[in-house]
Formats: C-alpha cells, sequence, structure tokens
C-alpha cells in the first residue's frame, strides 16, 4: 500500500498462508491492500511451480485440484499452461497441460464463479488456454498473431509483468545460471508480444509477477515505467494499471475515481501522462490514500 498499489492478486501461494492474510486486510483489521487470492496454483507432475503448486495430471485430477482451491476458499484458479523461467528443467516454450486438461480446470473454475489465470508463456499453452475460455494470461512471452487474435475475439486479459524480467536481469550474478539463461532467451520475444497484443488492442492489466527474484513487493508501481518503455502511452499505462486491473479482480467499487466508488487513491508530483515517473517512482508520491485512510 505505500508503493501505491490498493489491491493485488496472490496468483499462488504455499500452505494458504495467504489466505489469513488476505481475510485480515478485506476485513479492515490490517492495513493492506484489497486480496485476491487463488491458493495453491495448479500444475503437472514435474511442471511449472510443482515445488509449491498442487500437482495434478489428466482431466479428472485437474477437476478435483480445483475443486479443493474452491473448498479452501480461493478467489481465484491459477493453472499453468505452461514451462517457466524459474523452474529448473522446464521450458518455457512447452505445453504444459493439455487442450482437454485446461479446458476441465477452467470450465470448472468458472462453475464455481471463479475467475481463472494462467502461467502462460509458449505459444500452444497460450492457445490451450484462451481456447479454454481463461480470463486472464500472465506473461504471454511467445504469442504470435493466432494467439491475439483468439484473444482479443475472447476478450482475455494479458498481464505482461515486464518487472519479472527486467529485475532478474538486474540482479544476475545472485540468480542461478539457468534463470539467467532463459530470461535472456525470452526477453526479445516477451517485448515483441507485448507490442504486437497493445498494437491490436487487446485488453492489458497491470501485473508484476512480484516475489520473483529483486522483483519487491512495494516497488511494483515500476511497472508503469516498463511498459512506457514498450510504447506504451502514459494514460494507457495508468488505465491499465487501474480500472482494467480492477475489472479482471472483479472489484467493481475500485480502481475508477466516480460517486461511489472507493477512496482508493494516489497523489503525486507532478504529471504522469508528461513523466510516467511520477507514478512509477517513489519518491514522487505525495500520499496513499486506501479506503478513505491515508497510510
Amino acid at each position: 500500500v505505500r508503493g501505491g498499489i490498493t489491491a493485488v492478486r496472490d496468483c499462488g501461494g504455499v500452505n494458504y498462508l495467504e489466505f489469513s492474510v488476505r481475510d485480515a486486510c478485506n476485513a479492515g483489521k490490517f492495513m493492506g491492500p484489497t486480496i485476491r487470492a487463488a491458493g495453491r496454483m495448479i500444475c503437472m507432475t514435474g511442471g511449472h511451480g510443482n515445488r509449491f503448486g498442487r500437482v495434478a495430471d489428466g482431466v479428472d485430477e485437474v477437476i478435483k485440484a480445483v475443486r479443493e482451491q474452491v473448498h479452501k476458499g480461493s478467489d481465484l484458479i491459477k493453472i499453468m499452461a505452461t514451462g517457466g523461467v524459474m523452474t529448473p528443467g522446464v521450458n518455457p516454450e512447452d505445453a504444459h497441460y493439455s487442450a482437454e486438461e485446461m479446458a476441465a480446470g477452467i470450465s470448472e473454475g468458472h462453475r464455481f464463479h471463479k475467475t481463472c489465470a494462467s502461467h502462460a508463456q509458449g505459444t500452444e499453452g497460450i492457445l490451450n488456454a484462451v481456447r479454454g475460455g481463461i480470463d486472464s494470461i500472465e506473461h504471454g512471452i511467445f504469442m504470435d498473431e493466432a494467439c491475439v487474435r483468439e484473444m482479443v475475439e475472447a476478450g482475455t486479459y494479458l498481464v505482461p509483468t515486464v518487472a519479472a524480467l527486467a529485475n532478474i536481469q538486474s540482479g544476475a550474478d545472485k540468480v542461478p545460471a539457468y534463470v539467467i539463461e532463459k530470461t535472456m532467451r525470452v526477453a526479445e520475444a516477451h517485448e515483441r508480444s507485448i507490442k504486437l497484443f497493445y498494437a491490436a488492442g487487446g485488453k492489458i492489466a497491470m501485473g508484476t509477477d512480484a516475489g520473483t527474484p529483486f522483483n519487491l513487493h512495494g516497488n511494483n508501481a515500476q511497472e508503469l515505467r516498463y511498459m512506457v518503455q514498450y510504447g506504451i502511452s502514459p494514460m494507457d499505462a495508468i488505465v491499465f494499471s487501474t480500472s482494467n486491473a480492477a475489472d479482471l479482480m472483479q472489484l467493481e467499487d475500485q480502481g475508477r475515481v466516480k460517486d461511489g466508488a472507493r477512496a482508493n487513491l494516489l497523489a503525486v508530483s507532478g504529471n504522469p501522462l508528461e513523466n510516467i515517473e511520477c507514478v512509477s517512482e517513489r519518491a514522487n508520491h505525495k500520499f496513499v490514500m486506501c479506503s478513505g485512510t491515508v497510510v
């Protein structure tokens, strides 16, 4: 909250510890952002996130894993469609879950009124998720024109998380070599994909993948700087970080300034439409108001 962030999605926790934090913040017992939490991410045997996630293989087991998250009290479902950068021995380009497994998990999440997010980096995995009805693609590194077309047609959100790769690269000497190798391999494709999706008018919401190396909670607003560096206009970067993000999180009373909305406000020095650093750099923040209280 001190960094200007008044609502967050937690897209995969450990042993549901985050649910207690969520409940305390959402009830106003502790000052914090509005939190929507996924519980355990769902992944295949040996797949990305398997060290902390709920490992499930086959349609029936994926459905069971979704039901477990719903039973525990999740707000959304997180399904891992592809390999990723941080897990050793997996390839970000590889599809992990089959189209049938993805569709089954997403359908089960929607049946219980949960939005569904997918870590999806490789092209085939992105398409599996989109065709299965996913609400948001996290990262989208190897999107091609077919991915973009189908996501735009379906109204699927992209959460680019540029900060994740940028911050890993900033601490290259302190990160395992396999992480750096994959980060360098995917960086160019990631920038190209984001520009392609933005040019097509796709729906984008701000997210950072905070918790990855040197990508710190509290520095999330730096994502706006990265988006602008990729050619996104300052106004669009602000919209993606406020009303679009609130819509993805299904927070109808947040992310916009209007009568009846929650008073979540960030006041800054200067005009962010002229210099996005007014928002992205905490030194330029005048104050943060969360639910009507100045933090």
